[in-house]
C-alpha cells in the first residue's frame, strides 16, 4: 500500500495508527529530510511509550544480518527489539540504506519480509522503518508492505 504525506501532522499521524494496528509492522519510508525523520521517530517512540533503535545500516559488517552465522543470534544492537521487556514495544529505524553494502541491503529487505532475524521473529508491537531514498528502487519493489513518501 503507497501512502504520499506532505506535512509533519499527515506522517506522524500515520505511523501513530501504524503503532497500534499492525504487529509488526514494517513501512519504507523514502525521504529527504533526515533531521526531521529522525525528530519524528524519536516522538512516535515518546508518544507511544516504545523504545527506539536508530540504527545507520552503512556501519554493519558484511554478514550481521545474514544467514552466514551457524546458530541463530541476534546483533547486540537488537536485543532491546527482541527481549521483550517493554510490553508497549520498539521502532526499529534502519537509515541510511544507500550507503550500506549490497549485501546489507539485500539482508535488510528480507528482514522486512520475514519479520525475523536470524530466523527470531520479532515481537508484536514492533515498528520497522526503512528510510531510504529516491534512488533506492530495489526497497519499493516490495509491494507487501507499506511504502510512504514524504519529500519536501
Amino acid at each position: 500500500m503507497k501512502h504520499e504525506f506532505k506535512t509533519y501532522e499527515e506522517i506522524k499521524n500515520f505511523f501513530m495508527t501504524s503503532c497500534h494496528t499492525h504487529n509488526p509492522c514494517e513501512v519504507i519510508l523514502f525521504h529527504d529530510q533526515r533531521q526531521t525523520v529522525h525528530k519524528l521517530m524519536e516522538e512516535l517512540a515518546s508518544e507511544t511509550n516504545r523504545v527506539l533503535i536508530d540504527k545507520d545500516l552503512s556501519t554493519l559488517q558484511q554478514n550481521e544480518l545474514g544467514a552466514m552465522k551457524l546458530e541463530s543470534t541476534v546483533p547486540a544492537w537488537l536485543d532491546r527489539a527482541m527481549e521483550g521487556k517493554n510490553a508497549n514495544g520498539c521502532i526499529i529505524y534502519l537509515r541510511e540504506f544507500h550507503l550500506s553494502p549490497q549485501k546489507i541491503q539485500d539482508d535488510v529487505l528480507n528482514i522486512l519480509i520475514k519479520k525475523d532475524i536470524q530466523g527470531i521473529s520479532f515481537p508484536k508491537n514492533t515498528l520497522i522503518v526503512l528510510g531510504v531514498r529516491k534512488e533506492d528502487e530495489a526497497a519499493e519493489g516490495l509491494t507487501h508492505t507499506h511504502i510512504v513518501t514524504f519529500y519536501k
